[in-house]
């Protein structure tokens, strides 16, 4: 996925938006609108939910007003049938959809006959394991990446009226395509969701005075298994084929380090779960830390810090001294009873090592993480 550039000439002024489905995403949606000035006006089949919205804020019901742009919220299963009611009732100017997988719904909109030069297909992608629209909160989206993924159908009003949601909401839009985001989220996304939900089910069988046990990385690992069990299978039955061909991959993996670990010596484990961590630290390292970058190795420094004011701040100006641009700085690890910390830094790889030597001859104490 590639961040767009986006003439603001050419985006919209939101005055009223219309949002359909008022459970966490939809109603985040509209706290992030109505707290920039735009007229929200609010629809779902459960009323209770829509006046929980309309309490804390989110905008008002929905009574039948044309509005220039619509976002659906909904379910997976009724995307389309709600694009085809907003569209051929005139409802909606243009739509756009918060869907978490992009092909299906569009494949049954032109099964339905919807007007598809009016839809552009998007994602915001965040969220949380709670839901309905008590969880919904007005930063939802701030920093988030909002993929936009425009067909060749798709008209440029609904593109950047799309695109003006997704900024108005604090979002990044990155355009991308409908079948590169399902093969993108089926590993990003769907599959996490299944490891974690299968692992944290693992542990059912463990007797009660075991499950005290556990630490904080089964507890970080195990987190979206808190998610809502019906909205997630919806999705994962939605975009079954990519999601399939991942877990048989992953299944593989795990298969065969099973089978090392039956049978092989104990240098052929140490290879086997070497391996396996190495090739999971170069995908956390492809990771992008600022929302929708694209992602690009960094040469990281690490730089012990006494534990006094101005420290970060004198090493950040001395490498910039060096003319050495520090890209991104890593969370500072330190206790509350220590002397000093260590902060890691990035900067262009190829300076990572002429940093280090300089930092050390000066008299900081640095490395280069490997």
């Amino acid at each position: 996925m590639v961040v767009s550039g986006w003439d603001p000439a050419r985006l919209p002024r939101l005055r009223r938006v219309g949002v359909v489905g008022t459970g966490l995403i939809g109603t985040s949606i509209g706290l992030a609108l109505s707290a920039r000035g735009v007229e929200v006006l609010l629809q779902d089949v459960d009323e209770a939910q829509v006046a929980i919205a309309e309490k804390m804020g989110a905008g008002r019901r929905w009574a039948g007003e044309r509005v220039e742009h619509a976002v659906i919220a909904t379910p997976l299963p009724t995307i389309a049938r709600e694009v085809r009611s907003l569209t051929q009732g005139g409802l909606a100017e243009t739509v756009s959809d918060a869907g978490s997988v992009k092909v299906r719904p569009l494949v049954e909109g032109a099964q339905l006959g919807c007007d598809l030069s009016t839809w552009c297909p998007a994602h915001p992608i965040a969220g949380r394991e709670r839901h309905g629209a008590v969880s919904a909160r007005a930063d939802l989206f701030a920093e988030r990446v909002w993929a936009v993924c425009p067909v060749p159908h798709t008209g440029s009003a609904a593109l950047h009226a799309t695109v003006a949601v997704a900024l108005a909401c604090g979002a990044t839009p990155v355009r991308t395509t409908p079948r590169h985001h399902d093969e993108a989220m089926a590993a990003l996304s769907h599959v996490p969701q299944i490891v974690a939900s299968a692992l944290a089910g693992s542990v059912v069988g463990l007797a009660p005075q075991d499950i005290p046990l556990a630490g904080q990385g089964f507890r970080d690992t195990t987190r979206l298994a808190e998610s809502d069990a019906g909205l997630w299978a919806g999705i994962i039955e939605g975009n079954r084929v990519p999601i399939a061909r991942r877990v048989r991959e992953l299944g593989a993996r795990l298969g065969a380090l099973a089978d090392t670990l039956d049978v092989g010596g104990a240098d052929d484990v140490t290879a086997a779960v070497t391996s396996l961590m190495r090739a999971g630290q170069d995908g956390r390292a492809r990771l992008p830390r600022k929302s929708g970058a694209s992602p690009r190795e960094w040469g990281w420094i690490g730089v012990v810090l006494d534990d006094r004011p101005g420290q970060l701040a004198a090493i950040v100006g001395l490498i910039s001294e060096w003319q050495v641009n520090v890209e991104d700085v890593g969370p500072f690890e330190h206790s509350l009873d220590a002397p000093a910390g260590i902060v890691e830094l990035a900067v262009d790889p190829g300076a990572a090592d002429e940093v280090v030597d300089r930092l050390t001859a000066t008299g900081w104490t640095a490395y280069r993480r490997s």
